[in-house]
């Protein structure tokens, strides 16, 4: 019962974290793409270095920063604005920024 209400604590803090980055935006949204690349890099260095605070930090504070539905959803908006270049700018950074945290993380520990 602990973990579970640690968890929803690391969540919750997480989330609220993401909310406030979500409102950093300028030509992209960059305050998710900040908040999914902090998340990919807590989540793996929690794995590979401390696996002793893996569902704290992975389901907890990852899971509650990282988001998938409003990183579509800001993208979707910026298609929708007709701002093509950021809306691919915006998916191509998602994808590459966290992989590149993943892989610093690996090659730090």
């Amino acid at each position: 019962m602990v973990e579970v209400l640690v968890v929803a604590l690391f969540g919750g803090f997480g989330a609220v974290l993401r909310s406030s980055l979500g409102n950093f935006k300028g030509y992209l949204p960059w305050g998710i793409l900040i908040a999914n690349t902090v998340a990919t890099a807590v989540a793996t260095w929690a794995l590979l270095a401390a696996p002793q605070f893996g569902l704290v930090l992975v389901a907890g504070l990852a899971g509650g920063l990282s988001t998938f539905s409003t990183f579509v959803a800001q993208t979707w908006q910026l298609l929708t604005d007709g701002k093509l270049l950021a809306a691919g700018l915006n998916i191509i950074l998602n994808l590459i920024v966290p992989s590149t945290a993943v892989m610093l993380v690996v090659v730090c520990l």
